[in-house]
Formats: structure tokens, sequence, C-alpha cells
């Protein structure tokens, strides 16, 4: 067993020995006089107020008036007056083997000689618990991490296993139009296939360890032969639908994202990012029946990190990972030479970054065209923390024009499609898992409101979400 290996064993065992933060379940909690939001619903039906939730284990067992529920005797009493009761919320793209610091990242900023990557990749596996926390404290009771190592199905293994995690879908090895040597270890993130073949069999590879998703990154550079790189994504698409498995692809520009549609493509994790989308793209994604995935903030993340100009908000600060919130600090304090020139020109610059216009303008015309649209945040990336960072997110989403009923149905009811959860997960209904978000504001007049936490219930455990960062060492 190598060392990063059984870094991840102990943070497996450290999942599951339980949490001080969870407060014990009774046999029966009872959330009483709460105003309850129902995402997949519209108007007025979709805000329920002085309504009881009651759950019983993993499950919620009836909905309803609270002066028509009748709250068993034996239940735990919520008060919930005041508050809005919200599914949990499903951010549908993140990376665990990324911590969102300045070191995770070597290809896009290489700190190696002061944090080798494999250091920063041991500290991200001890580091698991710690993050799986920080996901529930945020009200994130389900994640869809679309590509890393092998070790990504370990990860999936130890979120079933433990208290404090939030239900996790997963995705292997990235099958890759280009390599990636600054993120190759023992257990690369992302492999080449130079040929059709290459990629069924890295497919192949995958498939044994039953992946919720295979993972394409589609990077066309100038030169590169489009159509020879959409026959190795249709050759993935077609071995993954072969199992039964859906193809998720990065494809970040109009002709990559058509040509991946064309191949097959069930799920782009991006947004289209250099220019509008256009009917030839639309008729794709509805044929495909496809979802589609903004991520608007991670290349702000970037751009305000690496401009020294990153600042946390004040849900970062009280639900991110203290460790790494500490981490995002450093790029102030590393001698100037040890920087690449493009980053020094930056940081004395101090440029403000522009907002993501054209991911903006286009997510509201993909929404408005009737395209199922799920919130991720390609949380792991520098800038981008595990947990909070889906507050920033979804304030890009209303800022594109969505609703807040609307952002929170993307991050609830579809984003449990995109996780592939059996209905009614993302609901509020009986039967549905107990995964839901109690907060102290309304998120339906401002979408902000959702980082407003109280408690977070996961598989009908109560958590507390101050003290859940607060168990954090």
């Amino acid at each position: 067993m190598d060392r990063l290996t059984a870094s991840l064993v102990g943070a497996i065992a450290s999942c599951c020995v339980g949490v001080a933060a969870a407060e014990v379940p009774a046999p029966m909690v009872a959330i009483v006089d709460t105003t309850v939001v129902l995402p997949d619903r519209d108007g007025g039906d979709a805000i329920r107020p002085h309504s009881t939730v009651l759950i019983d284990g993993s499950r919620i067992r009836a909905v309803g008036p609270s002066a028509t529920t009748p709250v068993p005797k034996a239940a735990q009493v919520v008060d919930g007056a005041g508050k809005w009761l919200i599914p949990g919320l499903i951010d549908a793209h993140v990376h665990f083997f990324q911590s969102g610091n300045f070191y995770t990242r070597p290809d896009g900023l290489d700190l190696t000689r002061r944090v080798p990557y494999a250091s920063e990749v041991a500290r991200n596996k001890a580091r698991l618990a710690a993050t799986f926390k920080v996901w529930i404290a945020s009200g994130v009771t389900t994640v869809v991490d679309v590509g890393g190592p092998m070790w990504n199905f370990e990860v999936r293994k130890a979120a079933q296993a433990a208290e404090a995690a939030p239900y996790v879908a997963v995705a292997g090895p990235l099958v890759s139009m280009v390599a990636d040597p600054k993120l190759e270890l023992d257990d690369p993130p992302i492999i080449k296939a130079a040929s059709a073949e290459e990629a069924v069999a890295l497919v192949a590879r995958q498939l044994p360890r039953k992946p919720d998703y295979i993972k394409v990154w589609f990077i066309h550079q100038e030169g590169s032969d489009l159509a020879a790189q959409e026959a190795i994504v249709r050759a993935a698409a077609d071995a993954a639908h072969q199992a039964g498995v859906p193809l998720a692809v990065h494809a970040t520009e109009l002709a990559t994202a058509k040509a991946a549609l064309r191949a097959g493509a069930d799920y782009l994790v991006h947004s289209v990012q250099d220019e509008p989308v256009d009917a030839e793209f639309l008729a794709l994604m509805k044929r495909n029946k496809a979802l589609y995935c903004p991520t608007l903030w991670v290349v702000s993340g970037y751009r305000y990190a690496f401009a020294g100009l990153w600042r946390p908000t004040p849900a970062e600060q009280r639900l991110s990972d203290p460790q790494i919130l500490s981490m995002m600090q450093d790029l102030q304090s590393i001698p100037k030479e040890e920087l690449p020139d493009r980053i020094v020109q930056r940081m004395a610059q101090a440029k403000t970054p522009e907002p993501p216009t054209m991911m903006l303008s286009n997510l509201k015309v993909v929404h408005d065209a009737g395209v199922p649209v799920v919130m991720g945040t390609d949380a792991g990336n520098i800038g981008t923390l595990h947990g909070p960072s889906v507050f920033r997110e979804m304030a890009l989403m209303q800022q594109a024009g969505l609703t807040p009923l609307q952002v929170l149905r993307a991050a609830t009811v579809t984003g449990a499609r995109a996780a592939r959860r059996e209905p009614p997960a993302g609901t509020i209904v009986a039967g549905a898992p107990a995964d839901l978000v109690l907060l102290d504001a309304d998120p339906t007049a401002d979408i902000n409101n959702a980082a407003r936490i109280v408690r977070v219930f996961r598989n009908g455990r109560m958590f507390d979400p101050d003290a859940l960062i607060a168990s954090i060492r």
C-alpha cells in the first residue's frame, strides 16, 4: 500500500467513527410551523407557510399544514417558526482530488518547489473527512465528482460509510484529448486517449468500479483535427452507454460543445464560454436530453486568486475548511522570485476581473429554451472552495436572470438528476430522502439567503453547521 492510499484509508476510518457535531436523532423528528419551499413547483404553489415536516429515520414521512399534521409524542420537535425549509443543495460539479488552495493545480500555478504535488494530494486524502463536513455545513447534501484519480471510487465508499458526508456520485480519470503531466502521479486524474481504441480501453478500465459517469476532457487546440477528436468522444460515449453509464463532457467552446453533443454527451459540465449558443446547439441539447452546468464562478476564482484579490465571503468565513481558508493568503507571503512573472504582474496590477458576461448570457438563453440547468461549482479548483462556493455560484445564476426559485430548482430537483438519484430526491414530499436545510431568511426573495443556514439534515440526521466546522482539526 503506497503512502497516498494509506492516507485515504485513514481518512475513511476517521469518517466512520462518529461525528460529535451531529445531534442525536430521536425516533422521529418534526420540523413544525416552518415555511416549506418546493423548488419543483411554480409560483405561489412553491411556498407553503405554517407547515410541518415529519422525518422518520432517513426519509420524510409526511408534509402538511401544521394545523392538521399531528406530531407524535416521541418526536424531537424543531421549531421552524420564522424559518424556511428547502431540499438539501446539490453541487453537480466538484473534484475531491483538488482542495481549492494555490498548490492544488500545478498545471495552472506551479509551486511544487514549495509544496510537492504528491504532498498536496496526500493532504487532500487525509483531509477527506473534513471536506465532507464542510459540504454538510454548507447545506450541500449531494455532490457529483465529475472526474479524478481512480481513488475517487474510494471517496464514494468513504461517503457512504460516514455520518457527516454528502451523497457522492463519481467519475474516474478523465478521458482526455491532451496529456497533463504536472498532475500525473501513480494514479493520474487525466489520461490522454490518442485514438478511439484508447478511449474505449480507458472506459473499460473504469466500468468494473461502477462509475456514475464517464468523463471526457474535450480540449481542442489550434491545428487539432476536430472530427478526429469527435470520433474519440463518440467511442467513449458508445462504450459508456453500452454499460448504462452516461457521458459527461468538459467542452467550453461552442464548436467542441456541439461536437460532444453530436457524439452523444449527456451532460455538459461547463458553460459555452467563447460565443453565444445558437439554435443548433439548443436542438442538440434537447435531442440528447442533456443537462447543462454553467460553472460561472470558477474562472473568476482563478483570476481573483492570481491577482491577489481573492477574499472570503461571509459564508466562506463561516463554513470553509479553516485550513484551506488560511492557505488562501499564502500568495501574499511567497517571495516574488518564486512566482511566475505573469502572477507577479497580475498582483502588481491588482485589476478586478471582468464578470463572465458570455457565460451569464448563455445560461439565460439555455434556461429559457427549456434545457435543464443544474448548479455546479467545479469546487477544488484554485479559488473555488469546497462547500460555500455554492453561494457564489447561485448568486451568479441569479445575476444571469434566473429567479431565486429557478436557481433553487437547478440546485435541488434538477441537480438530483445530475447526481443520478431516483425521484423524489431533491424534493420535500413524503418518501423523499430526509436531506433538508433550515434557513433563517427567505431564499425565494434573494438566493443569497440560502447561506443563512440554521440546521442541515442528511439522511434524517440533524447537524449544526457551526459545530461541524468547529469540530474540524
